[in-house]
């Protein structure tokens, strides 16, 4: 890989001369800890410490207060799994190859912080709140405690809508605050992650407040659990020795510039987050800097205050000094967003912020000037072509210096799949004709994607009528559009219209023959119309497109052992199995494939491995249980049903089987 410089303005040694001191202790900054807190989905224009008067965010102000705070401080991505990826490891999204959510793993070979403090012997661990950090993309490298939730823990997850899905602060605060309890005398690199102030709203606005006071009183409530960390290092006496970083992955809309959430745009609600930094070698002054960084900048600034060499491959560059009081000139910051082509198949858009000036890339190019006009009301780009071009130029030779990589599939289950689909995230699809030079510009169909959100709302509040005529207008007027066509294809499957559900897919598979989506729901929906034949061509296209897909090997594995391939079906499953271990329905399909063998002990293990997975899976339940009274354990048979019909009490089959383990227990 080249060494990236584009970004670094001070040499690294200098920056290390300059700064590698600051927060050290007096033993050399052994005993120094880090805290990281991202702060999902928080604009900087809605805290204290950036002069919101609405504000109720004492434990962040508080922070500010002692420590420094960035005023021009920026997102390169506006998504959660990319953003935290730069942060962890300092490269930008081509760079790590993360571009959008869902899509991908971490690439081993990069050097992350966790591994730099790891390997300094500090403890390490991690509190994730959503789905979208899960360790399946590979950002618990280096941590001996990576603290993501598991899907079956439904009773951690805040689900009101079902529209998102996440561990609500208290849990996070509680996770993380019980392991930094835990007696330990090496110093620590912690990171939390709050996604409170993402979609849906936990606590509703006060009357007349509308979307942002939901949203004001969610980073009230993050701020609350934020406290409880601040607390525990100064009851602990460790505030005086633990830097704390607190930043966010991106901002939120709102409905500035027509988006309510984030994700398609660029604009500065979405890419301008907060940051502050507090700790020993920060100055005991509150201060502000209004140099120009961006979250990629905070790995080497890491590196370099705690003592680390910087990798070879590079691209932020250390706010160190900054942090000492010296002046430092202005960088240049990379913006981008996959996310419009991956899910609507719209244009991405890509962005340089360098000085005053704020360039986009996109259909219909942007400019503004951000002292004079920090709202991006007024587009420059034909006012000051020349400016436009130059920083147009400056974006293309930026991107063709990077070293581009591609990274493998992250392996994901159905129930997965679906946790991703509800939070708004799962890149695929594309385009279904158009190149991209082709493409329509995102900011002229903004409103197909707020469209989008309230029909996905209206299907989970049980109003599919209105949820398919939206979708249904959705396609009409952007039929390039992938997650309009999908969405509503699985309404025909949810609902039960399973005829229309497989020409709905049918169709995605010709629109878009690469997907792994449309083959996976078209083979799924054939085996539930009983055509296993078919199903297996599909399935089998699908794994050939992503082979990673737990959820797909364990279609295939049904269709197999409804066509009489036994022992193909076995294979199939353990493959899903070896592939992630924690999905139920592999080891349960596993069971029944064995029983049609006759292998009823072999078939036994598996229905056991299924329910200690999920403790309330029925299917699971019921099934071992007819296992064991296969096997003669009756009494332990009688349980397992005593447990199913706690699950479903009305499950007939269930209790004349306990019924009869029962009798067969007792001598009769």
């Amino acid at each position: 890989m080249r060494k990236k410089r584009w970004l670094l303005l001070v040499p690294a040694a200098v920056l290390l001369a300059a700064a590698g001191w600051l927060f050290r202790g007096r033993d050399g900054g052994e005993r120094t800890n880090l805290l990281l807190i991202t702060l999902d989905t928080t604009r900087a224009d809605h805290l204290g410490a950036y002069g919101y008067d609405r504000a109720r965010t004492p434990a962040l102000d508080s922070l500010a207060g002692r420590g420094t705070v960035f005023t021009r401080f920026f997102t390169n991505v506006p998504l959660p799994l990319p953003a935290h990826a730069t942060i962890l490891t300092g490269l930008l999204p081509p760079e790590h190859g993360l571009r959008v959510n869902g899509a991908g793993r971490l690439p081993g070979e990069i050097p992350t912080l966790a591994e730099f403090f790891s390997g300094r012997g500090y403890r390490t661990g991690a509190f994730a709140a959503a789905f979208v950090l899960d360790r399946k993309f590979g950002l618990d490298r280096g941590f001996e405690v990576y603290d993501d939730y598991d899907v079956p823990r439904s009773d951690e997850i805040y689900d009101d809508s079902a529209m998102y899905r996440y561990r609500r602060g208290d849990r996070v605060a509680d996770a993380a605050l019980a392991w930094l309890e835990e007696n330990d005398d090496r110093p620590f690199f912690c990171w939390v992650h709050f996604f409170d102030p993402h979609r849906p709203y936990y606590f509703p606005a006060p009357p007349g407040e509308g979307v942002k006071g939901a949203y004001d009183r969610e980073i009230a409530f993050m701020d609350s659990q934020i406290r409880r960390l601040l607390d525990f290092l100064r009851e602990r006496g460790s505030e005086g020795n633990t830097v704390v970083i607190a930043v966010a992955d991106h901002g939120e809309g709102l409905g500035d510039h027509g988006e309510e959430e984030h994700g398609l745009l660029l604009y500065n609600p979405v890419m301008r987050v907060p940051m502050i930094v507090a700790g020993p070698g920060v100055r005991d002054r509150p201060r502000e800097i209004d140099t120009l960084f961006s979250i990629a900048d905070i790995f080497p600034t890491v590196l370099d205050l705690f003592g680390g060499k910087l990798p070879e491959e590079i691209s932020g560059r250390s706010f160190g000094p900054a942090l000492a009081g010296k002046t430092m000139e202005d960088g240049e910051v990379y913006l981008e967003t996959e996310f419009p082509f991956t899910e609507y198949g719209w244009s991405p858009l890509a962005g340089l912020v360098a000085g005053e000036w704020k360039y986009v890339r996109a259909p219909r190019e942007e400019l503004y000037n951000l002292s004079d006009d920090p709202g991006e009301t007024v587009n420059l780009f034909d006012a000051r072509s020349a400016r436009a071009k130059k920083l147009g130029d400056r974006l293309a030779e930026i991107e063709n210096s990077l070293a581009h990589r591609e990274t493998t599939p992250a392996e994901l289950g159905a129930k997965e799949r679906a946790i991703l689909e509800s939070l708004g995230y799962l890149g695929g699809g594309g385009a279904a004709a158009a190149g991209r030079d082709e493409l329509r510009d995102p900011k002229d169909f903004i409103h197909l994607r707020t469209g989008f959100i309230a029909a996905v709302d209206l299907l989970h509040r049980g109003d599919t009528q209105t949820a398919e005529e939206k979708l249904n207008g959705l396609v009409a007027e952007s039929p390039e559009s992938y997650i309009f066509r999908f969405r509503l294809a699985r309404l025909y499957y949810d609902g039960g219209r399973v005829e229309e559900a497989a020409e709905a897919f049918r169709e995605l598979a010709r629109l878009f023959p690469g997907e792994f989506r449309s083959h996976y729901n078209l083979g799924k929906t054939l085996n539930r119309l009983g055509k296993f034949r078919e199903a297996v061509e599909e399935l089998e296209l699908a794994l050939a497109i992503d082979p990673g897909q737990t959820s797909g090997w364990n279609n295939l594995g049904i269709a197999f052992l409804r066509t009489g391939r036994i022992e193909e079906a076995i294979g199939v499953f353990d493959r899903s199995i070896e592939l992630d271990s924690r999905q139920v329905d592999p080891h349960n399909n596993r069971g029944n494939a064995l029983l049609a063998l006759g292998r009823v002990r072999e078939a036994n293990s598996s229905f056991a491995r299924a329910v200690e997975i999920d403790p309330g899976f029925f299917e699971g339940r019921y099934n071992l249980g007819l296992t064991l009274m296969r096997l003669g354990a009756y009494h332990r048979a009688e349980e397992e049903f005593d447990r199913a019909l706690r699950i479903r009490p009305d499950f007939l089959p269930a209790r004349q089987h306990r019924d009869e383990a029962r009798r067969r227990a007792d001598g009769g």
